[in-house]
């Protein structure tokens, strides 16, 4: 098994830029502790989109899929903090999905990830990516089932979140690396810029 785990929530989300000095200071302060304390869960990570600040990945690695549907994990989800219910209705275009991790070549995240989603069907350019210039790549399967119940967070976003199929995810050493990938691999693909992350050993 590899030692960033098997599964991956991987959130795609709007925030307009009037909001994103609190949307982070949320995210940093009480959002990514909160998660990554949860049982099986190993880390959480915040990137923004070089292209369109106003977009944001959140990525979270877990053991299994199982972190997605445990007890405490849903304990939290039904009693948002006072902070998250003030950003969760802020929330715009979101994609929310737990996926499970098909391949992966290297560990730990970069400075910089290229996203790409896909059908299912469709063919991604994993190999091409799996290279020295990259920290790491993953191709991801959307679970839909799995940590979907209905909870007072999920209402506070109010429109249903959207679902992904299938993903790749490149992470790199640079912004620069990673739009050049891009531009070869995957030009319909997304660049985002590494702002925060925390891992399971960073929580006191």
């Amino acid at each position: 098994m590899s030692r960033g785990g098997r599964s991956v929530l991987a959130i795609w989300v709007d925030i307009d830029p009037a909001d994103a000095a609190f949307f982070e200071h949320w995210h940093s302060r009480e959002h990514l502790e909160e998660r990554v304390s949860c049982p099986g869960w190993l880390r959480g990570s915040r990137f923004q989109g070089v292209t369109r600040p106003d977009r944001y990945l959140l990525f979270y690695d877990a053991e299994t899929p199982a972190a997605f549907e445990s007890e405490t994990y849903y304990a939290r989800l039904r009693a948002p903090s006072e902070m998250s219910r003030a950003i969760f209705p802020k929330f715009r275009n979101t994609s929310r999905t737990v996926c499970a991790v098909e391949q992966r070549w290297g560990e730990g995240i970069g400075a910089a990830v290229l996203t790409l989603r896909m059908k299912a069907d469709n063919v991604a350019p994993f190999d091409r990516l799996a290279s020295p210039e990259t920290a790491r790549v993953d191709l991801l399967s959307g679970r839909a089932t799995v940590g979907q119940a209905q909870t007072a967070e999920k209402d506070l976003r109010g429109t249903p979140d959207q679902q992904i199929e299938r993903a790749l995810v490149a992470f790199f050493w640079s912004v620069e690396a990673a739009q050049a990938a891009r531009e070869r691999h995957a030009p319909e693909g997304e660049v985002f810029a590494l702002r925060h992350t925390v891992s399971k050993g960073d929580l006191v």
